[in-house]
């Protein structure tokens, strides 16, 4: 990079490039579309700017609002955001589109119901920008906006955002920052329908238009993750390609994956030979659908990571391990270390952890005199979306990472092996486009070597709760492939309630699960009889159920049972090897009801331990 220091900003980082500078330091009234392809620093760049603001412009941390794409994007951005500014990082609110909906609804609407779907949510929260005077009134005190990937936010939620900027006051700035080469959400489809800009256009597109009024357009171009050449290429060159009008045709597709491939690093056996035994740690798998990378995630022994939708990674296991039998109002920091030292261990890595940890808490529930009130924390941790601070950003262990090329955009890797889906039938160019943009942010999200695997792949049935499978049948027996660990597959219920177990038995399996927490665990889900059509969730080797599967897994399994064919079979008895990369928190606040049909100590406590499984086993089943 340059070596150019922004101007009264000597405390942030120094070297930036020409262009990262002009948006770093901008005037704070100044409303700017940034586009930014990949590589080019953008969350460095917008972490820096709201830090220059802070610092030099007067603005107040907690009247600067930043909307991410992602939660795991938002936890990045804090993350880099107090490496700038320290503690004022807190006040600033970061939040993904949906939270900050909520948090506006919640505060606003006294028929708010969690229960109610996001884009529910969203349409009443766009109403009552647009009625409410006190919601107007509270959007007018922003000093400062931060958006972040306009290209992908669409529909309502653009609506949503675009209504908040007209309410903005005529000094507040907004950066929005954008990437059209990274459009994989639609945004295709929606480009060629322009009759409507108020309903069917990305946030973008508005933008450009003027629906929310003028803003400057910078860029950001220079290539700073990688200095591999041939990544270089990708990055700038092939953008350069994939976004011009005349290469909009069908065979765009094909030209991408093979200029993809020509400039990766070539022989994956040479790569799998390097590491015979242990893949390094930074390495990223990508795959086109979720379906593909349960299937591959189903044949690994070795602990790892996934990033996918409907997989929340939740809170980290060390909420349970601490918390689960402690029935104290406060903690101190010194107890909480003994706590640590007892449940978590003594070695290197876990005597840095409490430090990191105890900071968290103290962020969420801290009171005077360096304690923790526990009841205040279990309400902070119980929302459906905990706080970003402490939730964890990625499902799993320590290890490489699995990953749709959706999911994974934000995340980078040293070492990015990229399965190559083989080429289906598109119907129009516009889905050719898309699906060519789809590559290009797989491909880049490398910092060191891309390896190129060709894969060939089915896509998965879904049923109407969204649940892979994969299905085949003869006359007289059906093998189904089933995806296991979607949200709302365990339930608090199902683990410590008094419906399913008695307290022995439930205390049997928190301790099971304890000593497991950080292990890779295979279990079989049996049919039980007498409680109705319900799963237990048993060890492999020891036949130990440590919970049931609810309600939605079993109704599914029984859909699946009869509706995949004109023929009914039979409901498995057994399905094995599913795997569960070790184990997450739960945590109830001390209001929910549900805490009443819970054995003790957990309905006084909260904090359960739940496995986090993962997994697309096979199980056959006779017709009936």
């Amino acid at each position: 990079m340059n070596e150019q220091k922004p101007p009264e900003a000597s405390h942030l980082i120094t070297e930036w490039d020409a262009d990262q500078l002009r948006v770093i330091t901008e005037s704070s009234g100044a409303r700017l579309v940034v586009e930014a392809g990949p590589g080019t620093g953008k969350t460095a760049v917008a972490c820096a700017r709201l830090a220059h603001l802070i610092a030099n412009e007067d603005i107040e941390p907690s009247n600067i609002l930043m909307i991410s794409f992602t939660r795991a994007a938002a936890a990045e951005i804090r993350k880099r955001l107090y490496s700038y500014v320290g503690e004022a990082s807190y006040a600033v609110r970061n939040a993904t589109i949906d939270s900050h909906a909520w948090t506006i609804r919640s505060g606003h609407d006294p028929n708010a119901r969690v229960t109610q779907s996001y884009d529910d949510n969203i349409d009443r929260v766009i109403s009552l920008m647009k009625t409410d005077e006190d919601v107007a009134e509270e959007q007018s005190r922003l000093e400062y906006v931060v958006i972040d990937e306009a290209q992908d936010i669409e529909g309502r939620r653009a609506e949503l955002i675009a209504t908040m900027i007209k309410l903005l006051p005529p000094d507040c700035g907004v950066t929005v920052f954008a990437d059209e080469a990274q459009a994989i959400y639609g945004f295709s489809k929606r480009k060629s329908r322009r009759n409507n800009l108020e309903t069917d256009s990305s946030l973008l597109v508005r933008v450009r238009a003027g629906v929310c009024g003028h803003f400057s357009v910078l860029s950001l171009s220079e290539v700073h993750r990688t200095s591999t050449p041939q990544l270089k290429t990708i990055y700038s060159e092939l953008r350069t390609e994939l976004m011009k009008p005349e290469h909009q045709v069908m065979e765009l597709r094909e030209w991408v994956a093979g200029a993809i491939e020509n400039l990766s690093a070539g022989d994956i056996e040479s790569f799998l030979k390097q590491y015979p035994k242990d893949a390094p740690q930074d390495l990223l798998v990508l795959f086109r659908n979720r379906a593909d990378v349960l299937e591959f995630s189903q044949g690994q022994m070795d602990a790892h990571r996934l990033r996918l939708t409907g997989y929340e990674p939740g809170l980290p296991a060390w909420l349970a391990l601490c918390f689960s039998d402690f029935r104290e109002p406060f903690v101190s920091r010194e107890r909480f270390s003994e706590l640590w030292r007892g449940n978590i261990g003594e070695e290197s890595s876990a005597r840095e952890g409490w430090l990191l940890a105890w900071d968290a808490l103290l962020k969420l529930a801290g009171r005077r005199g360096d304690v923790v009130d526990i009841l205040q924390l279990r309400r902070r941790l119980a929302g459906r979306r905990p706080p970003i601070e402490i939730a964890e950003t990625e499902f799993g262990l320590e290890g490489f990472t699995l990953s749709t090329i959706h999911a994974s955009k934000g995340r980078e890797a040293d070492v990015v092996i990229l399965m190559m889906p083989t080429a289906r039938k598109l119907r129009s160019v516009e889905d050719v486009v898309e699906e060519a943009r789809v590559l290009f942010v797989g491909a880049t999200r490398a910092r060191k070597e891309l390896y190129v695997v060709p894969r060939e792949h089915s896509w998965a049935q879904k049923l109407y709760s969204g649940r892979n499978f994969h299905s085949s049948q003869n006359f007289s027996e059906q093998r189904v492939s089933i995806e296991v660990g979607r949200n709302g597959d365990i339930e608090v219920s199902g683990l410590v309630g008094m419906q399913g177990f008695q307290r022995a038995e439930a205390s049997a399996a928190q301790k099971y699960l304890a000593a497991s927490a950080q292990s890779v665990m295979v279990f079989r889900l049996s049919r039980r009889q007498g409680v109705g059509f319900k799963y237990g969730i048993d060890t492999d080797d020891t036949a130990r159920c440590v919970g049931m599967m609810s309600d939605n897994f079993s109704r599914d399994v029984r859909e699946l049972s009869c509706t995949t064919s004109s023929k009914a079979y039979n409901a498995p008895e057994l399905i094995e090897s599913v795997r569960a990369q070790g184990c997450s928190s739960i945590v109830l606040s001390p209001e929910d009801e549900t805490v009443a049909s819970l054995h003790e100590p957990w309905a006084s406590t909260g904090f359960i331990l739940k496995p986090r499984l993962a997994a697309f086993p096979t199980y056959k089943t006779q017709r009936k």
